[in-house]
């Protein structure tokens, strides 16, 4: 079966990066010189754009990019001479499996052959909807994540407080659900199993049978055959809204544990004004800001020791000392920070305010420079004198 290499998602990456995206999106405009670039037709380059952008908002996160490079490149390398009507399994991202589901019902494909495969029989139990809303996912989420642990996985005794206040769902109904999205019988399982596992409970408990097996492309991902996109917390979501389901999932254990309690609007803490926070741009814009603060220091105690003439000393040149060593100090963290291996999004942007700061720096010991010559012509002069 193909896959992403991992190296070929870090060329990728290199790429995406380098064309600035903005809150970790590129618009059709920057996507255009790449698509250009390759010399396809017109034709081909309007399906890939179609392919590739699932969640139809006209930009493309790092997932979408992925799948539209290495559809460019399959056409030019010729390992595909004609594009195909749909997304292959394997180039489907996990996070966006459900809106590529939610898609072909749209369109009208029969729902045996979204799902099944030359070894599978009908995976659907009856009114069984693989769909995941919106709303359902948050709600998901927050559910996991008062279970997990620190490494964000969860126990299936976790699920004994959600699973006592599901009153259509046996025990044996949770076990099975379990074993679907645990094909290797694990001891935990991940944030996308978790949800998955949260679905099934919730079209359970709405009275809707428990399937028999799981879509080709989720077995995929839980067995760890799909591609990894290295994205981390940038996932795309559906922005057309919902509407509002009688049936709210886990309503009564979200209030027990002190959750949003969505259908009641009650507010916990809220964490939206952090979704998709860069904390590695975060962090070097703090560093800037204590650098700032030190050169301001260093220049106010340069111009208080301006002031102090009587004996020469050369305080300038402490000043200087100080600055060249914090300078020699940035130089190396933003180069431990460049080679690092996590692929920072925007830290182009920040090596540029970097290096302007540097400049500025650089200006500012000319001008002691200047200066302290200057103070070294004034004694020699007094002292002829």
């Amino acid at each position: 079966m193909p896959k992403l290499e991992q190296s070929e998602i870090k060329k990728y990456w290199e790429i995406f990066s380098g064309l600035k995206p903005v809150d970790n999106k590129l618009s059709g405009d920057k996507v255009a010189v790449v698509l250009k670039n390759s010399k396809l037709s017109d034709d081909n380059l309007g399906k890939i754009w179609d392919l590739a952008d699932i969640d139809a908002d006209g930009q493309l996160d790092f997932e979408e990019f992925c799948i539209c490079m290495r559809l460019i490149f399959d056409l030019v390398n010729q390992n595909m001479t004609v594009l195909p009507s749909q997304l292959p399994d394997w180039l489907i991202p996990s996070s966006k499996a459900h809106l590529i589901q939610a898609n072909r019902a749209l369109n009208g494909q029969d729902q045996s052959q979204r799902y099944s495969d030359s070894e599978d029989e009908d995976l659907t139990g009856a009114q069984f909807d693989w769909y995941i809303s919106p709303g359902d996912k948050a709600t998901y989420e927050q559910i996991y994540s008062t279970m997990a642990d620190r490494f964000g996985r969860i126990t299936f005794d976790s699920l004994g407080g959600l699973l006592s206040t599901l009153t259509n769902v046996a025990d044996q109904d949770a076990r099975f659900a379990w074993n679907l999205v645990n094909p290797r019988s694990s001891e935990t399982i991940d944030k996308d199993q978790a949800l998955v596992l949260l679905h099934m409970l919730n079209q359970r408990d709405s009275g809707k049978q428990m399937p028999r097996g799981v879509p080709p492309a989720l077995r995929a991902t839980f067995n760890k055959e799909q591609p990894e996109y290295s994205l981390d917390s940038h996932q795309a979501t559906i922005s057309q809204p919902q509407p509002a389901s009688k049936h709210t999932f886990a309503e009564n254990y979200l209030e027990r544990i002190g959750g949003s309690g969505l259908a009641k609007n009650t507010k916990g803490t809220d964490f939206s004004s952090t979704q998709g926070t860069d904390w590695e741009e975060v962090r070097l814009k703090r560093e800037l800001t204590d650098l700032e603060e030190k050169v301001a220091k260093a220049e106010a105690a340069a111009e208080s020791k301006k002031k102090e003439r009587a004996n020469g000393q050369g305080t300038t040149a402490q000043v200087r000392r100080e600055l060249e060593q914090l300078l020699e100090y940035k130089q190396k963290q933003l180069i431990s920070d460049s080679n690092s291996s996590s692929d920072l999004a925007g830290v182009a942007s920040d090596v540029d305010t970097v290096e302007s700061q540097v400049k500025v720096l650089e200006q500012y010991l000319e001008k002691k420079k200047a200066e302290y010559a200057d103070l070294q012509n004034q004694i020699a002069q007094a002292k002829s004198s």
